[in-house]
């Protein structure tokens, strides 16, 4: 993914520091959307545990093990981070729908000093540790995992830049009222 980024031009300013918040990119090597087809989840998930070690994850939940990651995107859909894709072309295809999503998205790290003031200014929904949600970040449709590491946020691609933009200025704001309250 981070080839993708320089090849194509797209100019990230990142990483961002305001206090104790920080904004930073993701490296990620690949990202695969996951449909099972009907009455085939719980062979896609069996599979998944045996060959990669790890299980579909409930809904609004995610799973991983060492880099690669599981998580819930929407109602019976997940994404599959960083796998061998051709290990996982061999034991899906016959049981689910799987599309190639890498270069469509772009993953950021937000550390909001646990409070999640950041956030706040910017999303309708209350981070919850331990959780995968999809929502709206300052307009833009997003998905965002939340655990004690940080919260991670995905955009689209075409969105990127302006979303840097938007945690920037919301970083800038909490950072300024922390400083005046002191």
């Amino acid at each position: 993914m981070g080839k993708n980024l320089l090849k194509n031009n797209l100019n990230l300013s990142l990483p961002l520091q305001f206090g104790d918040m920080s904004l930073s990119l993701i490296p990620t090597k690949s990202i695969y959307s996951i449909m099972p087809y009907k009455g085939k989840k719980q062979h896609v998930s069996e599979n998944l545990k045996k060959i990669f070690k790890v299980p579909l994850p409930k809904q609004n939940q995610k799973t991983s093990d060492g880099n690669l990651q599981i998580i819930s995107t929407g109602m019976e859909q997940w994404f599959i981070i960083d796998c061998d894709g051709d290990k996982l072309k061999k034991i899906i295809t016959k049981n689910a729908a799987l599309t190639q999503q890498s270069d469509g998205w772009v993953r950021l790290l937000l550390l909001d000093n646990f409070r999640y003031d950041v956030m706040a200014r910017l999303c309708p929904v209350e981070p919850m540790n331990a959780s995968v949600v999809r929502t709206q970040i300052a307009g833009m449709m997003s998905i965002v995992s939340v655990d004690d590491s940080g919260i991670e946020l995905f955009f689209m691609r075409s969105m990127i830049e302006t979303a840097i933009m938007e945690i920037e200025l919301a970083m800038k704001s909490v950072s300024a009222q922390e400083m005046n309250n002191g």
